[in-house]
């Protein structure tokens, strides 16, 4: 029995770790589509709340969501107050030293101006030497200014004028209120924004600064990694993932082609 043992494992055909009945998947309902709470009800949904569902489906397991502040999902893992959390964290090498992802999603930035200025900037690089809104605390200020540099300061354009808003809400109000030429905001998102205010935006170009974002797991959970990342394969061979992120409302490019562990840059 004990050389059957071997030989299979040889061949990687061993039995895996069995997981858990329930896996408890930590949510922080604040990025819309992928995870946000009915006001009505209280319920949580979104595409990362549906698509945690779907793989734990093909895992033979369940869910139970649990509400977690972004700050607290590498800790909570870390201690195993959560199993994994799904909630767009980008995958960084950084991060890769604490925790593992499962990569699930691509996201980027991209300019967004009012509707009735589509047909003024068709080229993001109309954008040099206006002025562009977006959040302070996060990294669209570098981001920018590392954009700015490239495609304007280097081609002797004049360079872009960042004005740090509040937040997403915020930048969105400086543009419709006319006081900046265009915002800057997570390619994720903006077509929930643009579904939610319908005929008041436009995008302009593709998304930027491209980064894999993925699901949360406990360094050492292989088993857990591996049962996340066949089944989420799996969906993506049967076309279940890209039907799901087109019923979320997310844009057909937040697509990843394959299903891997920490390939994030």
């Amino acid at each position: 029995m004990f050389k059957r043992l071997l030989v299979l494992a040889s061949l990687g055909l061993a039995a895996a770790a069995p997981l858990p009945a329930k896996l408890t998947v930590g949510v922080y309902p604040s990025y819309p589509p992928l995870d946000m709470k009915d006001p009505a009800t209280g319920t949580l949904k979104g595409f990362d709340i549906a698509l945690g569902q779907a793989l734990a489906q093909r895992m033979g397991t369940t869910v139970v969501l649990q509400e977690t502040s972004f700050a607290q999902f590498i800790s909570s893992v870390e201690t195993g107050r959560i199993d994994l959390f799904l909630n767009g964290m980008n995958d960084t090498k950084l991060r890769e030293q604490t925790i593992a992802f499962v990569d699930y999603l691509k996201s980027g930035t991209q300019f967004m101006v009012r509707a009735a200025d589509a047909k003024t900037y068709t080229d993001p690089v109309q954008f040099c030497g206006k002025t562009v809104a977006g959040s302070r605390s996060t990294n669209l200020p570098q981001q920018i200014g590392a954009w700015s540099q490239t495609y304007c300061v280097a081609a002797g354009k004049p360079a872009i004028t960042f004005m740090g808003a509040d937040n997403n809400i915020d930048a969105r109000l400086q543009l419709k209120q006319d006081r900046v030429d265009a915002m800057v905001q997570d390619s994720l998102t903006i077509p929930y924004v643009q579904s939610q205010e319908a005929g008041v935006y436009a995008t302009v170009g593709q998304p930027f600064d491209t980064t894999v974002m993925g699901i949360g797991v406990g360094k050492t959970n292989t088993a857990l990694h591996t049962a996340l990342s066949k089944a989420l394969q799996s969906m993506m061979d049967d076309g279940s993932y890209a039907a799901l992120i087109a019923k979320s409302g997310l844009p057909a490019n937040a697509a990843i082609a394959k299903a891997t562990i920490d390939a994030g840059a």
